[in-house]
Parts: C-alpha cells; sequence; structure tokens
C-alpha cells in the first residue's frame, strides 16, 4: 500500500511485465552508410567558432542573424543563425550567455543511412582536443531539433572541457519538406530538389502526390512525416553517431600507434528531454560498452507497466492527449495569481469556461457543484489523479497557450502510428497561413530558412497545425479542440505498437548513469518518467545509477526570464554542468563514487543527509 510520511513520498515498486519487451526487438543498425563525403568547416575561433558560430554573448542577446540573400541563404548563413535560435529556445542567456570563450576546431557533417532510417550527424573537434588523453561526448537534440539542438546544454559542456563532441539530430531536426515545390532541406540546411541525396528527408513520391492533390500548401517534417517511428530507433542513431566519429577522428590524427576507438577513449553520453530518452535508449543497446557512462536531463523515457505512488506509467503521447482534452478547463481552478501565463488565460476565459461546459456535456468530467468553477476543479482533479504533480500543473496556462500538447499529440500520433505522409492524423496536416488562418502557399524565402527557425515540429517558423473547421474549411488549428483530442484518443490502437516498440527495458549495468529532473516539469512529468526509470533501475541490478530531482526545476530554462518563472524556478543547466563534472571525475578515477541519489534544493551535496533519496528493498523514499 502506498504510504507518505511528513518527509517522504513512500511507495512499493511494482511491475507488470508486457510484451514486447528487448528480448524480442529487432538486432540493432549499430553502423550506418555515410552519403558522400563529410561536409568541413575550418572554424578560426574568432570570425566563427564551434560553440556560438562567432557570435559570442552579445551577438546571441541581439537580433537573429540575416541573410545577405535571404532567398537563398548560404550554409555558413543558416549554421549561424541555427546556433542563435537553438541558444534562445533553450538556454537562459541572462544566466549564463554564450555558455563561455569562442572554441576554434573542425566540424564535420554527415548525412547517415541504416535499416533504422536516415539521420544526421556532426562531430565537432576543437583544436585543443588531446589525441594522448582523448574524450568524446556524444550527445542527441532535445525535442524534435536538429543536429545543433544539443550544443547550447551537454554539447557545449563538451567543447568547454576540450572533448571532441558527436551529434546526432536521432532522425528528427529541420527535415522539413515542400509539398508545393517538391524542395526539401538538406544536411546542411541549403534548399535542394527531390532526389538530392544530401536531403535530410525524401518522402515516398507516390505519397507527396496524393497529398498534393488534397492539401497542395502542406508541409512536411521528417518527425511526423517520415513513415518511420523514429524514436524507436534513437538509441541506435546515438551509437551510429559514435562509430562514425571515431572514423572521423582518426582521420584527422592520422598515423597513431593504436587508432583512436571506445577502448581507448573516454566516452560520456549525454542529452535532455527527447535528447535524454536517446541516450538511455542507447545505454539498453551498448552491449559492447562504447559508452563509459552518460547524464540525462529530464529524459522523455517510459517503463511500461511500472507502479510507482499509486500511478503507472504511461507514455508522453497518452499524458498528451489526456491534457489538450482537459488542460484549457483545468487551467481555471488555477488560484495562483502569480502563475505564468495567467493574462493569457484571463483573455480567454469566455473561450476556456465554453470548454468546460462541453466536456461535460459530454461527459468527460462530473461537477460536485454548480457553474464553471466546479468542473475546472473537476478537470484539474482528472489531471492530477494522472499522476501529474501540482508543481507541473502550475505551468498549464504556458502549456495551453504555447499549443504544447496539440504538438506533440498530433506528431507523434503520426509517427507511432508511422503514417504516411498523405495519411493525416485526425485531419491535421501542417502548412503556412494567411492573416484570417486559411492555409496558403509557403514562400521561397519562409521555406529557406526553415532549417534556421523550425523546431522540428509543428507550430513552428511560421508553420501551423491545420484541419477542416465546422464548415469543411481548412483552418489554423493550433489551439486544438474538444473534437481534436477525443479523436487522438480514439487512434489507440494504431499508434499503441509504436508506443511499445519506444519502450524502456532497463538492465542489471554497473556503468556510471546520472538521471535528473526538474520536479516541476510540465512537459515530461516526473511520476511517468524519471522516478520508475530510476526505481526500475534498481529493482533490475544497476548499481552505478544516481537520481537528482530538482526542487524548483521546470523543463524550458528559455522560459526563465519571463514573469512567473523569475525567482520562482532554476535553471536546469547549472546542475546539468555539475553532473558532467562529477562524471567526468568519476570516469577518469578522480573521483570514488558519484553522489547519492538525492533531492537537489540548490547543488548536488556530497553528503545530502535528509534529502537523500533511498531504496531499500522494494521501496524507494522521496523526500517532500
Amino acid at each position: 500500500m502506498n504510504t507518505q510520511s511528513p518527509r517522504y513520498l513512500a511507495a512499493t515498486l511494482g511491475v507488470v511485465l508486457l510484451s514486447g519487451c528487448a528480448a524480442t526487438a529487432p538486432v540493432p543498425a549499430l553502423h550506418a552508410e555515410r552519403i558522400g563525403e563529410p561536409i568541413r568547416y575550418e572554424l578560426d575561433g574568432t570570425s566563427d567558432d564551434l560553440l556560438t558560430a562567432g557570435l559570442g554573448a552579445a551577438g546571441l542577446l541581439g537580433a537573429p542573424p540575416g541573410f545577405v540573400d535571404p532567398s537563398h541563404p548560404t550554409a555558413r548563413e543558416l549554421r549561424r543563425r541555427a546556433i542563435y535560435m537553438n541558444y534562445r529556445g533553450l538556454a537562459d542567456l541572462a544566466a549564463a550567455p554564450g555558455g563561455g570563450p569562442a572554441v576554434a576546431g573542425v566540424e564535420l557533417l554527415v548525412g547517415l543511412r541504416s535499416a533504422a532510417g536516415p539521420s544526421t550527424a556532426m562531430l565537432q573537434v576543437p583544436h585543443n582536443f588531446d589525441p594522448a588523453r582523448p574524450c568524446l561526448v556524444a550527445v542527441a537534440s532535445s525535442g524534435s531539433r536538429g543536429i545543433y539542438g544539443a550544443l547550447p546544454t551537454a554539447g557545449g559542456w563538451g567543447l568547454r572541457h576540450g572533448c571532441a563532441v558527436v551529434h546526432t539530430d536521432k532522425g528528427t531536426g529541420s527535415g522539413a519538406f515542400d509539398v508545393a515545390s517538391g524542395r526539401g532541406l538538406r544536411i546542411d540546411g541549403t534548399v535542394g530538389m527531390a532526389g538530392d541525396p544530401l536531403l535530410s528527408f525524401s518522402p515516398d513520391a507516390a505519397a507527396v502526390a496524393r497529398l498534393k492533390a488534397k492539401r497542395p500548401d502542406a508541409v512536411l517534417f521528417r518527425h511526423a512525416n517520415s513513415g518511420l517511428n523514429v524514436e524507436a530507433h534513437w538509441g541506435e542513431y546515438l551509437l551510429q553517431a559514435v562509430d562514425v566519429a571515431f572514423d572521423l577522428l582518426n582521420r584527422e590524427y592520422p598515423g597513431r600507434a593504436a587508432p583512436l576507438a571506445p577502448a581507448n577513449t573516454l566516452v560520456i553520453a549525454a542529452g535532455i528531454s527527447n535528447g535524454g530518452g536517446t541516450v538511455l535508449h542507447a545505454m539498453e543497446l551498448d552491449r559492447a560498452g562504447w559508452i563509459d557512462g552518460a547524464v540525462v536531463s529530464e529524459p522523455n523515457i517510459t517503463v511500461p507497466g511500472f507502479r510507482l505512488f499509486g500511478y503507472q506509467a504511461r507514455p508522453l503521447y497518452d499524458l498528451a492527449v489526456a491534457q489538450l482534452l482537459l488542460q484549457p478547463c483545468a487551467v481555471l481552478a488555477d488560484d495562483d495569481p502569480t502563475a505564468p501565463f495567467l493574462a493569457a488565460t484571463t483573455a480567454a476565459r469566455p473561450v476556456l469556461e465554453q470548454w468546460c461546459r462541453d466536456l461535460a456535456a459530454r461527459g468527460e468530467i462530473a461537477a460536485n457543484g454548480p457553474g464553471v468553477a466546479a468542473l475546472a476543479s473537476a478537470a484539474r482533479e482528472r489531471i492530477l489523479a494522472l499522476g501529474i504533480l501540482p508543481e507541473a500543473l502550475r505551468l498549464g496556462h504556458v502549456n495551453v497557450h504555447a499549443s504544447l500538447w496539440s504538438a506533440v499529440a498530433v506528431s507523434y500520433a503520426a509517427a507511432f502510428a508511422r503514417m504516411a505522409p498523405d495519411e493525416l492524423p485526425c485531419g491535421v496536416s501542417f502548412g503556412a497561413t494567411d492573416a484570417k488562418g486559411a492555409p496558403r502557399a509557403l514562400t521561397g524565402e519562409e521555406f529557406a530558412r526553415l532549417f534556421a527557425d523550425s523546431s522540428g515540429i509543428a507550430p513552428t517558423a511560421g508553420i501551423n497545425l491545420v484541419m477542416p473547421d465546422a464548415t469543411g474549411a481548412q483552418r489554423v488549428a493550433n489551439f486544438g479542440s474538444i473534437d481534436l483530442a477525443s479523436c487522438l484518443r480514439g487512434l489507440g490502437a494504431a499508434v499503441a505498437p509504436g508506443t511499445a516498440a519506444v519502450a524502456a527495458h532497463p538492465r542489471a549495468d554497473a556503468r556510471p548513469l546520472i538521471v535528473m529532473h526538474g520536479r516541476g516539469d510540465g512537459l515530461i512529468p516526473v511520476n511517468h518518467t524519471s522516478r520508475p526509470y530510476f526505481a526500475a533501475s534498481v529493482a533490475a541490478g544497476s548499481a552505478g545509477i544516481r537520481y537528482y530531482e530538482v526542487e524548483r526545476g521546470q523543463h524550458f530554462d528559455a522560459f526563465l526570464p519571463l514573469p512567473g518563472f523569475a525567482g520562482h524556478y532554476v535553471a536546469m543547466q547549472p546542475v546539468l554542468d555539475a553532473a558532467m563534472d562529477l562524471m567526468a571525475a568519476r570516469l577518469r578515477g578522480e573521483l570514488g563514487q558519484l553522489p547519492p541519489s538525492q533531492v537537489v534544493r540548490q547543488e548536488i551535496l556530497a553528503a545530502p543527509g535528509a534529502d537523500a533519496i533511498i531504496t531499500a528493498g522494494r521501496e524507494l523514499r522521496i523526500p517532500k
């Protein structure tokens, strides 16, 4: 039975064995074919560099870098703007502008193809890399971002410490395709025609033709529209990138008596969000021991059937659909006057009140009293019953008005169900829209900068969700609707094999692993991800895992300067940097053991005392 003491949340560990376990999974493709020769950039550390593209702190805090010819930007211009946009989307620049001094070196960009599908890898080698004492940091982009989507976080740590850094976009990224023009984006960001071998995403031509006939202005994204469940291969993509990295490093440093290899190189894998989930999947697949240790933050990971604190772990898709349905009503029950984006909820109150009434009319919620307030409270209780913490619900206003749940649910539905480009989840496509919300053609200039400006998942960079309105006319649909949420929930049978394929299967592993997570994460909730992954790993016999739960952490460091965030939340990046320092010291023999698992109030402590997270037998105790 679940018990709660004044000091601890305590739970008995429980696992329900499900089908589709790792033993029946296909053999992973750990080696990939390279497409052509690597695209190479020599960066002097003055006009351009590996860490900030020559922008430095001032440039990252300034306006977005422009293009000499906006309709035909160069690859180097796109690279600079992409790095800028990733810093602005991921980092709290006011706290850590630029992430450190400029780093000179070499950057190599490679397109990969394998049975797992296409991906892009990038190796960055700083000039102070020491092949006599080599280190490699393997990182994966967060969210659905492109190849620079881990640079401001774990990738930056590696460059600042003289390590080579290998990146994977894990088969997501800025692989957009414009249906009207038949053009896509190459791995360096420039525009290419269908058939170009360096396109990061080449959708099926017949499916594109069918889509063009009914949605001529549609835009496709690789994560949603490749016809692949790319998340099922994220671990493979990272290991493929590590494999390629050693080949490229040995090209850079030829003639060594012993070629650089995992056996003689310190290899640390790291990532945040989807990148963190990628690293955990790679650790499970890495039976050869290529990776020495790993650090992940707020990972998107699910242990199927695992119950903790009374909640059964659910995949992000299920939680996104449930919150798309309920959260627009539930935010009206939030009585915190300092909550972020509360003003947007106040402005939209008539729409949200009607949402509550419609939920009640459909039998989705039942109030314990009269009025909209009672309905909102019922919706909020439904979300809390899923295992979402109140700290995370404080960010409900942000999630609703940023169209977070519709973005996640629609794109992940298409990916998990392995839909062809013309198979639209619940009738939703992606495209540019005009001032009235009607679809329009994407301009050449808009498409040309999509590599740099897009997060890889719509709505992004002027690309919106589009679906039929009540009259059948196509209109922007970023906010979603009850009908959309209900339809996406009804896709369960089509989506279920995909969510099963991305489930984690922790195993006994002696390698050191740090999992950290913000308790207030409003996107990837701790009760469904890091907490059960840690508990399941301990139950499986993993002795090297540590779990650090950051008391006032949340998912988006870039939001910290905004009202309602400032002063309430702490940045996750400094904790990630500290965890990376600890991991490197542990692997180099400079630290005997990693600090115990703990709730992090201010910093990671060698002796956390009452803040220690304790596993005793089959019980997990987490300090409140």
